[in-house]
């Protein structure tokens, strides 16, 4: 039986101190994106309680706010971050979780009487999970400065609330998907986050939401 040659003995060492030294660069980028995300977030709201969950090591985070806002009572946060610490992982990491994610929802405690949303054209590979779509209507949105989006109302006035709200909130290039929904009686948002720009358009989120969907009237 032959054994392993020398050259791949050198390959796999090779691999092996690469990948070695990949997980441990990784796993301090993320960490340190936890961390800069983590104080931006407690810097821009404004906390009365928190829960931290953490979402395997180097992953992520899911938090838990209950905020000292009038309108809104709790913030609810996931942070996905790329596997930045695997070197065999990542590239297949990209396409599939298509870059890092925050996912937010914002339960208010005024009463949402509109369903609406506007989502990124080819975002969700098989579609969104969304249990009423059969009932609303579908449409096309665009920003200035971003275009290539799908909405589905029940209301285009309620389509028209939320192109508002994205626009005084937050850079649309990065929204993947945003919605109010009646049943749950939430603002759902999932965007690609910036660690130096998204604590701040998460504080333009939660003062602008009941601006728009608070009276059902467009602000002036």
């Amino acid at each position: 039986m032959q054994g392993i040659s020398g050259d791949w003995v050198l390959v796999l060492v090779v691999l092996g101190g690469v990948a070695v030294l990949q997980f441990y660069q990784g796993r301090r980028l993320n960490i340190a994106l936890i961390k800069h995300y983590v104080h931006g977030f407690e810097s821009n709201l404004t906390i009365r309680d928190q829960l931290y969950t953490w979402i395997g090591g180097y992953s992520g985070f899911k938090a838990d706010y209950e905020v000292n806002e009038k309108s809104i009572k709790k913030v609810e946060m996931t942070l996905t971050l790329l596997a930045r610490q695997s070197l065999f992982w990542l590239p297949f990491s990209y396409p599939v979780k298509r870059g890092d994610r925050l996912y937010t929802v914002l339960r208010p405690s005024f009463k949402v009487h509109a369903d609406a949303h506007i989502i990124r054209n080819f975002y969700y590979l098989f579609g969104p999970a969304i249990r009423e779509a059969k009932d609303l209507t579908k449409g096309k949105a665009e920003f200035p400065d971003a275009k290539g989006f799908y909405t589905l109302y029940a209301e285009e006035s309620d389509v028209a609330k939320l192109r508002k709200l994205v626009e005084a909130s937050m850079d649309p290039k990065r929204l993947r998907h945003i919605a109010v929904v009646k049943e749950t009686n939430v603002l759902f948002c999932l965007i690609k986050p910036d660690p130096f720009k998204t604590p701040d358009e998460l504080k333009r989120l939660v003062e602008n939401f009941p601006k728009y969907f608070s009276s059902g009237e467009m602000p002036s």
